[in-house]
């Protein structure tokens, strides 16, 4: 006589065991959540830069659109943690790898936002660069930085080659755009694509060359972070520039019809830069690539705009001016790679 098997229940992972994994799909759910946040931020920005001094009060529609954006990325993430203390899990074991930062996140948004209405009603509503360096939006921005960037570690973390599937690579190029995308908005009084040299003089434009070299780190920066890790496919730095320019026009109502122009150099250097690296295929293991690709990458925003601004009689600034604001960038670049790809260490300095 046979007696059939019972039924095992679901297995409950064990205390030690290896922390859970989002899938892609999960991580593109968190990816699509935090656009909205990101999208809420940028309409706020609209609206503080439209508006002025006639908004009176924290409840606008635009806040609205931003914090319910982090509402259901909040309640998304606790789910993803929920998942992992249903399986068994306890403690930060039950947070899927590259969670982490999106866990906290979530508190440090929240006490921003409270600080935000408290501010408000304290000093008001702030007007110009007050409403970006305000302490309580640096913890919204910080939030929001640690939501969005979330899929981008977790895919870094996974164990996948660095030629990996486009459903792979996507979720980490889209959760960089959201989190380049913030930086630009953080720093728009010194977007260098806002303003151009007027070549008056050192003091007229040492704040607008100075943004011209901080904007080309902020540019460059995610760039090589991918490229360090995966071999990007071909319209992934479009994207990024793309999507990123399109925000930060939306910013600058007062670029008026210049703004078309911004835009087209933000995807001329996107072009640019996914040519490059399908030529070169800068790498860690192809370091004499990758130095190559770091020197060259600022060159394909900042020659298209300030040359074509030349040529289109938009500036009055001496060759010696724009073209050397141009090969500062060109070596920011060569020195942030030596800082996201340094030179191997010798193994007696390892310990």
């Amino acid at each position: 006589m046979t007696t059939q098997p019972t039924p095992s229940a679901p297995t409950a992972a064990a205390p030690g065991s290896a922390r859970p994994r989002a899938t892609p799909a999960q991580n593109l759910v968190t990816i699509l959540v935090s656009w909205w946040l990101m999208i809420g931020i940028f309409i706020d920005g609209w609206a503080h830069n439209t508006l002025g001094e006639s908004l009176e009060t924290f409840f606008t529609p635009w806040h609205a659109v931003f914090y319910s954006g982090y509402l259901v990325t909040a309640l998304w993430v606790g789910f993803l943690v929920w998942r992992g203390l249903r399986e068994g899990r306890r403690g930060l074991a039950a947070v899927p790898v590259g969670y982490g930062m999106a866990l906290l996140g979530v508190p440090v948004f929240a006490l921003g936002g409270l600080g935000d209405l408290t501010w408000h009603t304290i000093f008001g509503i702030e007007v110009g660069i007050e409403a970006l360096l305000s302490p309580t939006h640096l913890l919204l921005f910080l939030g929001a930085e640690l939501l969005a960037l979330a899929p981008l570690v977790a895919s870094w973390r996974a164990p996948t080659p660095r030629r990996s599937a486009p459903g792979v690579v996507w979720p980490a190029v889209l959760s960089m755009t959201a989190g380049l995308s913030f930086a630009s908005f953080m720093h728009m009084y010194l977007w260098g694509l806002y303003r151009l040299p007027t070549g008056l003089g050192f003091d007229s434009t040492a704040g607008e060359l100075a943004g011209i070299l901080v904007t080309s780190v902020i540019l460059t920066a995610p760039v090589l972070l991918l490229v360090r890790r995966w071999q990007l496919p071909f319209g992934a730095v479009t994207w990024m520039y793309g999507v990123n320019g399109a925000l930060m026009v939306v910013l600058a109502p007062w670029l008026g019809d210049a703004r078309w122009r911004v835009l087209l150099v933000g995807l001329v250097a996107g072009l640019l830069t996914d040519t490059l690296i399908a030529l070169l295929r800068p790498s860690p293991g192809r370091v004499l690539y990758l130095r190559s690709f770091s020197l060259a990458l600022p060159l394909t925003v900042w020659l298209p705009f300030l040359g074509g601004a030349t040529v289109l009689g938009l500036m009055r600034a001496s060759p010696e001016l724009w073209l050397g604001v141009t090969v500062m960038a060109s070596l920011g670049g060569l020195a942030l790679s030596a800082l996201v790809v340094p030179p191997d260490l010798p193994r007696e300095a390892r310990e």
